[in-house]
């Protein structure tokens, strides 16, 4: 089976050179470091490195290197127009990205509803682009127990209209970002919401996992059922650290 690695850089200054470095230092070091076909590495980086970072994709002679595919972390709900900041799906296109993050609990935060995620979806198939939809519960929808409802709801919200995710991250907001790891039972539960409400539409997408996620404990969350990947943050801003959760990543 086909893994996922989604690195999310976030609004991080990134060193594209000591990146590569690093990243590649790790390949040449691991003898059974996964292949293209086993596993598809994702960068979703600022949209101000792209153009540097696509030059060295594809000039790079490794493999591995080459292979890695770059979205967007956020794309505009409108086609074009007085939208001050923000960037349309066409534009992504028109530039080479391949696909865009929706939905990160950080935007939803900021105000993106259920209905703006949907939008977003809506734009990227539109343009034939792919997204990674999130979803997630806060600390207080987790120990009031409505954690089911609460994604149920963010899915049905999303797909609709023939709008599904292409990748689907399960991120518990109280996980992000915090150092606080969720415990495997609380992840399998959240999968299995997940899972039935996807089987139940007939919906085939893989389920990653996004909070925390390190080199310590990657093998734990993989080999949690149904995980087939994970959303990587402040992990993968270092090349080393995203490469040894790659080279782990298939188990």
């Amino acid at each position: 089976l086909m893994k996922y690695l989604v690195a999310n850089w976030k609004m991080n200054s990134v060193d594209l050179d000591l990146w590569e470095k690093n990243f590649l230092k790790v390949i040449g070091s691991e003898k059974d470091f996964p292949k293209s076909h086993e596993v598809k590495l994702i960068i979703c980086l600022n949209l101000y490195d792209y153009q540097l970072f696509s030059k060295k994709i594809q000039s790079s002679k490794n493999q591995i290197f080459q292979n890695i595919i770059l979205y967007a972390q956020d794309v505009s709900r409108y086609k074009e127009g007085a939208h001050t900041g923000q960037i349309s799906s066409h534009y992504l296109k028109n530039i080479g990205l391949e696909g865009s993050i929706v939905g990160h609990s950080e935007l939803r935060e900021n105000g993106d509803t259920e209905n703006i995620v949907f939008q977003k979806g809506l734009k990227l198939k539109e343009q034939g682009l792919s997204n990674i939809f999130c979803i997630g519960e806060d600390l207080v929808t987790l120990e009031s127990n409505e954690k089911k409802s609460f994604l149920l709801n963010q899915l049905k919200a999303f797909c609709k209209k023939d709008v599904k995710p292409d990748l689907l991250a399960y991120e518990p907001i109280w996980a992000i970002g915090t150092g606080i790891e969720a415990d495997s039972e609380n992840i399998k539960s959240s999968v299995s919401i997940i899972n039935d409400f996807l089987e139940q539409k007939k919906i085939n997408t893989s389920i990653l996992y996004g909070g925390s996620v390190s080199v310590e404990n990657i093998l734990e969350i993989i080999a949690i059922p149904g995980i087939e990947g994970c959303l990587v943050g402040n992990s993968s801003l270092d090349g080393e650290q995203f490469a040894i959760i790659a080279s782990k990543i298939t188990g």
